[in-house]
């Protein structure tokens, strides 16, 4: 593959959510190292915000997983996120603004979900504005890190939960 000349060229495509999420082995700490990226559709999860008072319960979500940068620029309301495309060559990364990367993407991939959750860290806390592609569709994000665990309740069913101090809703 050669080197990415648009956001067009970016692999991102639909993947199982287990697999986007690094969830398929059991891990007692968050893998800081995981670069994959995607989307995918969940018919529930739960988002855990550390300072809200409990979890909310998202069904028929599409989830948007991608990386802020290591050290992104400070952005009142946006953040600058980090693509890492092994396709191209070991350790390759472009950049792109989340803004400019749901515009391009995000009519791609939303297919009028109840739910829109961006999977991303938002180190800055930037306020994020509701993409126009979402229209009324509620988009959750995050402030901090966001952290993915698969935990099973006493029925030994499986949930996904997305952890990060608080979880925002796109306005």
């Amino acid at each position: 593959m050669q080197p990415l000349r648009s956001i067009s060229e970016l692999p991102f495509r639909c993947r199982p959510a287990l697999e986007l999420l690094n969830l398929e082995q059991h891990r007692d700490e968050p893998d800081v190292e995981s670069t994959q990226f995607g989307w995918c559709r969940v018919d529930a999860l739960w988002l855990d915000g550390r300072a809200d008072r409990g979890p909310l319960r998202v069904t028929d979500a599409l989830v948007v997983a991608v990386h802020s940068a290591d050290e992104p620029e400070v952005l009142p309301d946006d953040v600058e996120l980090e693509f890492f495309v092994e396709e191209v060559a070991k350790d390759y990364s472009v950049t792109v603004l989340l803004s400019a990367f749901l515009e391009r993407w995000l009519p791609a991939a939303f297919s009028g979900e109840r739910a829109i959750v961006l999977a991303m860290c938002n180190p800055h806390a930037a306020r994020i504005r509701r993409p126009e592609a979402a229209g009324r569709t509620p988009v959750y994000y995050a402030d901090g890190d966001v952290d993915a665990w698969l935990d099973t309740d006493p029925d030994g069913r499986r949930h996904i939960r997305l952890e990060a101090d608080a979880w925002r809703t796109a306005e």
